[in-house]
């Protein structure tokens, strides 16, 4: 049922539009309650043994099928965006736009659902999410869709924190190479990712400290022949940020 409401056609603001919304922050919950762990469930788990208590976990984590599902979606340029069991034969051949407003619809579910995961399930969600966002973006043919994986990205590394710490120098080269070669929609949600990235925790400031002579390059270039004027800007102040004492 979300899948057919979100390729239904719509505009900005309208009644089909919102409860488009509405299906995007229910894909988001669905995603946050397989990873989290309630309280209640840690104290019935208490007087159990501890194998018990770690199939349990492992068990909620390893089937969260909405994850994958959203995930693969997003990513996969040759995937079908709706399954033929839930939307019939008849409508398989989808129109190129409503197959990328629904592929972006998938972006926005991880972005809902980065917003909303609980501390417990945001290293779980990071581990899940980012490293297979990373490898897979470059593939991606539409850089539309470039573009909202790396918007994705961003609000992991501002949401999740030190959760992505393991993936933070990966995070900074793929910003790198799309703020000096993509779209302009590429373009700045890579200069964003690398704005949360400078802005983060210590741990992951420090984590990238390996690549920001590159980055110093790279902004510095940007900052003076990029076409955007607001990209021109956002890149001039990172600059300042790395190259002050």
């Amino acid at each position: 049922m979300l899948e057919s409401i979100l390729l239904w056609p719509s505009l900005d603001g309208d009644e089909v539009s919102k409860a488009q919304h509405g299906c995007i922050d229910c894909l988001a919950l669905m995603i946050c309650a397989k990873l989290q762990v309630p309280a209640s469930f840690k104290e019935s788990s208490q007087n159990l043994g501890a194998s018990r208590k770690t199939s349990n976990y492992g068990n909620a984590v390893s089937g969260n099928c909405a994850l994958l599902y959203v995930i693969t979606l997003l990513i996969n340029d040759e995937n079908a965006p709706v399954s033929a069991s839930m939307l019939g034969s008849e409508n398989s051949a989808l129109e190129a736009p409503t197959i990328l407003s629904f592929r972006v619809c998938m972006a926005n579910v991880l972005i809902s659902a980065c917003q909303k995961i609980s501390d417990s399930g945001k290293k779980t969600f990071a581990k899940k999410t980012v490293p297979r966002l990373i490898q897979a973006v470059e593939g991606i043919m539409h850089p539309d869709i470039r573009a909202a994986c790396i918007q994705v990205l961003f609000s992991a590394v501002y949401h999740l924190k030190s959760a992505v710490l393991p993936y933070s120098s990966d995070l900074l080269n793929l910003s790198l190479k799309f703020l000096s070669r993509g779209s302009e929609k590429e373009r700045m949600a890579s200069a964003k990712l690398i704005a949360s990235l400078m802005a983060s925790e210590d741990v992951i400031v420090k984590s990238i400290s390996g690549g920001l002579l590159e980055a110093r390059s790279v902004l510095s270039s940007v900052s003076f022949s990029d076409s955007s004027h607001e990209l021109q800007q956002i890149c001039q102040k990172l600059l300042a940020c790395i190259t002050s004492p």
